[in-house]
């Protein structure tokens, strides 16, 4: 064999010997991401039509889906009345317990509100530490009168 052919097979041989083989090969890193906090896609608010006395305020029904994953949700409201133009608010912790109905699909809690322009945001709470997208609420806007 000659001086060529003779560097020209160690050189193949030493690559090939280089290459891992096929059950050699590193396998890449199973990771699971946390799921990244979201909000529901909709929020609704219904005024309960019931009889009520004179200076009762009327019930507000909010319903949203639920978000898998999420153990509470943080409802945050605003709103002015006629007779003066302060800003009022209100925020409230809703759970499975606080909640009037938790199911599968739904939520919906139930709150007595002030007449006014009401503007509400929902946030979905994830884990201990309260997570959430609190830059994207999901929203809703409505006239009590």
């Amino acid at each position: 064999m000659t001086r060529a052919a003779l560097l020209t097979l160690l050189a193949v041989t030493s690559l090939g010997a280089q290459k891992p083989t096929p059950s050699a090969r590193a396998t890449p890193a199973v990771t699971t991401a946390a799921p990244s906090p979201r909000n529901p896609s909709v929020l609704h608010a219904t005024q309960l039509l019931e009889l009520r006395r004179p200076g009762v305020a009327p019930r507000i029904r909010f319903r949203w889906p639920r978000v898998p994953g999420s153990r509470e949700y943080v409802l945050t409201g605003r709103w002015t009345d006629a007779q003066s133009w302060m800003v009022r608010s209100q925020e409230y912790r809703v759970t499975a317990r606080s909640a009037t109905r938790w199911e599968d699909g739904w939520v919906t809690f139930d709150v007595s509100l002030a007449e006014g322009n009401h503007s509400w945001q929902l946030v979905a709470v994830f884990g201990p530490d309260d997570a959430g997208d609190y830059a994207h609420p999901a929203h809703v806007s409505f006239d009590i009168r």
